[in-house]
């Protein structure tokens, strides 16, 4: 399996060394041989200018720094807002590579710290995110109008789910190439998918029970909402924005209030229940803290807000409920950790476990539960920091046994365990590339076990949203406008020339040479001409000449493909043919 990631790699790497390349790869498959080779090839290829690795999360830069040591000592730095602006400047003049956010990359071009021009590449992670009013794109805004083209690849391992998506980021980052990486290139059998187990854990009678009374709120609502006209009452949440304008077309002020009030209440409904189900009371207990301390905070302006959930009836009912049940239960995920962190102590000799949680109150209670069963763990802080450095060294030494985070950092770990499934299931499976026995745990028949597998069936139909036409057509687009661009630039004087004649005889007028010259001169510059128009050999410039005299065409623009076949191999003629047709904005007919 190897060999074939390797086959893999090298196929990519001959797209991106050559196109503005967007990469879309699975989770589990490895890019640090592709960015280490390109920085390596870009560097070499002009080392007075620089190139940006543009980060938009913490993790990234520490999966990077780990393979740092592979580069030249201080070619690779990372810069971050809080550093000083002569710091910063520093780094600036004394990096080849730079990695930082594209927010701080903006601003600091705006504040003249650094100049758009000292860049050629940018290296685009979460490339997915290069759109709407996104850092990256005001970013790229920016060379666009100092008339700046550079080299931008866009590496992301979202699966696109509709084409308007794919080709907003395609068109921000001028991308001419997509290479995506199918899952089923990654290994099976003895890899992943041995290495992967999906647990489903059944809830409790207690917390089945609860479940359940809120499902008959969920569904009385749902009723009451669909006979005012709300034609998919469990979809609100997801648009919540656009539902509100919708009734403010339909219904009068009062009425409006009244079906908000009751979108929202529904809304938390369904939120109390996923969090019971996949977290247990504790986290919901949490959630509806918040909503009764921001209810609290906004008191004195409650004459002109809608009337809050936190102050209904069935709110203190739900609450109350919520807290005589956390007091009486945990979640039988907590137990199913024990017997899988006991079971792979004694039978496979585990020693170092890593569980990511995604809810707080699941953060704060498991260290405790842990201790109880004779676990030494601690929470993994989430922003950069010493301590969190210190932390991982502690955990990779063996001192502790259990490291607990909402995320994951690449770190060694015997198993790691998943507690539960965030929304946004993609940006937790990084883990993939590690090498550790890996759990989900999900409740059964929940929401988080849909999420899950709606996610995998995702991953095998993205292929079809890559091959779309308007996807295509807009790569097709950008290399046109990259192909005219770079030929302005690398017009030279002879070139220009020739434009000059090709202007002058189109226009019927002589052309005066200042020394006689013979028919046979005239023959070698119109055929120089037109190997440059056609971007081919001087010979084959020669018998496309011949053929514009013996078809009687005026301009080697008019030339159709079905002619150019009469003289060159189908193949070639298609190549040529396209050639004239990306030159023909250079010069009239």
């Amino acid at each position: 399996m190897n060999e074939n990631i390797d086959t893999y790699t090298q196929v990519i790497l001959g797209t991106v060394v050559k196109d503005n390349t967007l990469l879309i790869y699975p989770v589990g498959f490895s890019i640090d041989t592709i960015l280490e080779v390109l920085i390596s090839y870009f560097h070499k290829k002009d080392d007075l200018k620089k190139i940006a690795l543009v980060l938009n999360r913490t993790e990234t830069w520490d999966q990077i720094s780990s393979n740092s040591k592979s580069f030249r000592d201080g070619i690779l730095n990372h810069i971050i807002s809080t550093q000083s602006v002569e710091k910063r400047k520093r780094l600036y003049e004394d990096s080849q590579v730079i990695a930082l956010t594209p927010q701080l990359l903006k601003n600091d071009i705006l504040r003249q710290v650094v100049s758009p021009k000292d860049f050629h590449v940018l290296l685009f992670f979460d490339a997915h995110l290069s759109k709407g009013k996104h850092a990256s794109v005001q970013l790229m805004e920016i060379f666009r109008k100092n008339d700046i083209l550079i080299r931008n690849i866009g590496f992301t391992r979202y699966i696109f789910q509709d084409t308007d998506s794919l080709i907003e980021v395609c068109d921000t980052l001028l991308i001419t190439k997509i290479e995506y990486i199918e899952p089923s290139i990654l290994p099976s059998g003895s890899s992943f998918s041995a290495r992967e187990d999906i647990i489903t854990v059944p809830i409790n009678k207690e917390m089945y029970n609860f479940c359940l009374e809120i499902n008959r709120y969920i569904r009385e609502y749902q009723i009451f909402l669909k006979a005012k006209g709300v034609d998919k009452p469990l979809a609100v949440r997801k648009d919540f924005r656009n539902f509100v304008q919708s009734l403010k077309a339909k219904y009068v002020y009062d009425e409006q209030q009244v079906l908000i009030r009751k979108a929202i209440e529904l809304i938390n409904f369904i939120s109390i229940k996923e969090l019971v189900e996949a977290s247990g009371p504790k986290a919901a207990l949490e959630y509806m803290n918040k909503l009764r301390k921001r209810e609290e905070e906004n008191k004195n302006q409650t004459e002109k807000k809608i009337s809050s959930f936190a102050r209904t009836p069935v709110f203190e009912e739900i609450y109350e409920n919520l807290t005589v049940l956390s007091k009486s239960t945990i979640h039988p995920k907590f137990k199913r950790i024990e017997q899988l962190i006991t079971q792979m102590k004694n039978k496979l000799n585990f020693k170092k476990f890593y569980i990511i949680a995604n809810h707080r109150s699941i953060l704060k209670q498991l260290p405790k539960y842990l201790d109880e069963i004779g676990l030494r763990s601690k929470i993994l802080p989430k922003s950069q920091s010493k301590e969190r450095s210190k932390l991982k060294q502690i955990f990779d030494s063996g001192e502790i046994d259990v490291i607990i985070a909402s995320h994951y950092v690449k770190t060694k770990a015997d198993s790691i365990i998943f507690f539960n499934t965030p929304t946004k299931y993609e940006t937790f499976l990084e883990s993939r590339n590690n090498q550790s026995k890996i759990y989900f745990l999900m409740t059964h028949r929940s929401q988080e076990e849909r999420v899950f597998h709606k996610y995998r069936n995702r991953e095998k139909s993205a292929g079809k949203i890559i091959r779309d036409e308007k996807v295509q057509q807009k790569l097709v687009q950008n290399q046109q406008v990259i192909f005219n661009k770079n030929v302005e630039e690398k017009m030279n004087s002879r070139t220009k020339a020739f434009v000059n004649l090709a202007k002058s005889l189109s226009e019927g007028r002589k052309i005066q040479f200042e020394q006689e010259s013979t028919q046979q001169e005239d023959d070698d510059k119109k055929a120089t001409y037109i190997q440059f128009l056609a971007n081919c050999s001087y010979q084959e410039a020669i018998s496309i000449s011949s053929l514009l005299e013996k078809k009687s065409i005026k301009h080697v623009n008019q030339l159709s493909i079905k002619e150019l076949i009469e003289i060159f191999p189908q193949e070639r003629a298609k190549v040529i043919f396209n050639n004239l047709e990306g030159r023909k904005n250079l010069v009239p007919n």
